[in-house]
């Protein structure tokens, strides 16, 4: 291998940036040009023989030592001044300084110049030494710093190219997730150190096998590219996407609480119900969200958002769901409000009586709409019309259900129509304090998903389902 050669491969090695564009320039070795790459630790990895002959009057090799095991104390001071502007940030350094080479003095140029890695940090400082006449020094130096500022543009640009490369999915544009897995941990440690919010969307397109099954791949790769188009139109610009593999997005929202993580997957997820893609038509995604908890590792984080999305598959798909809290920390209004993203209708859920069932199902459809309405941060004023209508469909279900289960002779129905009575107090109640100002919407949404349907929709409502059956059974 020639020397050439060796000092590239050893630069890839080393994980730095080949200077391919810098080489032909600086390795005139037959043409007394001394060149080294020293560590930052202050110690040479490799050198050329000229260089070797310049510093080791012993007849050693450079290689583990450093200049200040090799040079008198007069000549440390200006090349350590070199360092210390190239660890600084300058783009290059240079001493002219006064050389014995084989038992003769000679007047030489040093210039240090940095490497980067890939991740744009220094790595290693490049010594380029050779001699220059003092009288011709000014002009040669000019010169020399031209060429390396053009040749260090050409790098930048081909170390821009090779970035982009690196860090994008080839298919869709998107970030890919090296890219992605290095942006969240800045924001991680930014996270760490301030406080910042920050959460996570997992989208995932539904029945995408069906779409590559039935158009074939190609069609399924153009559903690809026009959902991440869609995507980046409809992200906040400090929003980070990224395919995660498949038909699998992330979405990394930097100072971004839960609450609104959420507001931004129910846009995305309604945006994308909505739109229209011409490979296959319609198409819908499920969302799980997170918010990253304070002493979280990366995949912990990503496996709450990874549940919330499995819950919106298992639900029925087209919807988001919200992983909860990390610690249990937060308002427990907002929290139960988010946490039951969207109310799904099962039929295991029906007794059987068409009037009961229909008034089921409308009170699901009327705690959707609201949680909708929260999500997406509406006025007050458009608010007001589904809180009523949430009421008036409430009384009218109460009233529908005591006829049939009263008709049926259910043994507990007083107790029943108390419960009912109670419930519509405290929402007529939480109505009037939400429309003065002293609820939240979310108080409202509490009431109907958690008092109303969870605990007596889905419950007490079922002590009389088995009475109705053998009731309609017994009159057949």
């Amino acid at each position: 291998m020639n020397e050439d050669d060796l000092i590239q491969t050893t630069l890839a090695d080393d994980g730095v940036i080949q200077m391919a564009g810098l080489l032909p320039l600086l390795m005139h070795v037959g043409g007394g040009v001394g060149f080294g790459v020293k560590g930052l630790d202050g110690r040479y990895r490799l050198a050329n023989p000229v260089m070797e002959r310049l510093l080791c009057h012993d007849g050693g090799t450079l290689a583990g030592r450093s200049e200040s095991e090799l040079l008198p104390a007069a000549l440390q001071a200006p090349l350590e001044r070199c360092d210390q502007r190239i660890l600084s940030g300058a783009a290059v350094a240079s001493e002219e300084l006064d050389l014995p080479l084989d038992g003769h003095p000679g007047h030489y140029l040093w210039l240090k110049l940095p490497v980067l890695g890939a991740d744009q940090k220094l790595q290693s400082i490049v010594s380029l030494v050779y001699e220059s006449p003092p009288e011709q020094a000014s002009r040669t130096v000019q010169q020399t710093l031209d060429s390396l500022r053009q040749a260090n543009q050409e790098l930048q640009r081909a170390v821009v190219e090779l970035e982009q490369v690196a860090s994008t999915d080839k298919l869709t544009g998107a970030w890919n997730r090296r890219r992605l897995e290095e942006c969240v941990g800045s924001e991680m440690g930014r996270f760490e150190r301030y406080q910042h919010p920050l959460s996570l969307l997992i989208v995932d397109i539904d029945f995408f096998k069906a779409i590559n099954d039935r158009y074939g791949h190609g069609c399924g790769d153009l559903v690809l590219q026009s959902l991440t188009g869609q995507l980046q139109g409809m992200l906040r610009g400090t929003d980070s996407l990224a395919r995660w593999g498949g038909e699998e997005f992330v979405v990394l929202c930097p100072d971004t609480n839960r609450a609104t993580a959420a507001t931004l997957a129910e846009r995305l997820r309604a945006r994308i119900a909505g739109a229209h893609f011409p490979e296959v038509g319609q198409l819908t995604v499920s969302v799980g969200v997170a918010e990253c908890g304070a002493g979280e590792t990366w995949a912990e984080w990503f496996q709450r958002a990874d549940q919330a999305l499995y819950r919106a598959k298992a639900g029925g798909r087209n919807q988001v769901q919200l992983a909860p809290e990390a610690r249990g920390a937060g308002d427990a209004s907002e929290n139960f409000a988010t946490n039951f993203v969207q109310l799904i209708w099962r039929s295991a859920y029906e007794c059987g009586d068409e009037a009961i069932d229909r008034g089921h199902r409308l009170l699901f459809a009327d705690a959707n709409e609201l949680l909708s309405a929260i999500l997406s941060g509406q006025a007050p004023e458009l608010v007001n019309p589904m809180v009523d209508r949430l009421l008036a469909d409430l009384l009218e279900h109460f009233r529908a259900e005591e006829a049939v289960f009263v008709a049926a002779g259910y043994p507990g129905a007083t107790q029943h129509i108390a419960e009912h009575r109670e419930l519509v107090a405290r929402a007529l109640a939480t109505a009037a304090a939400f429309r003065a100002g002293t609820q939240g919407v979310g108080d409202v949404f509490k009431l109907l998903a958690h008092d109303v349907i969870t605990r007596h929709l889905l419950n007490s409502d079922r002590q009389f389902f088995d009475h109705l059956r053998r009731h309609r059974s017994t009159a057949a």
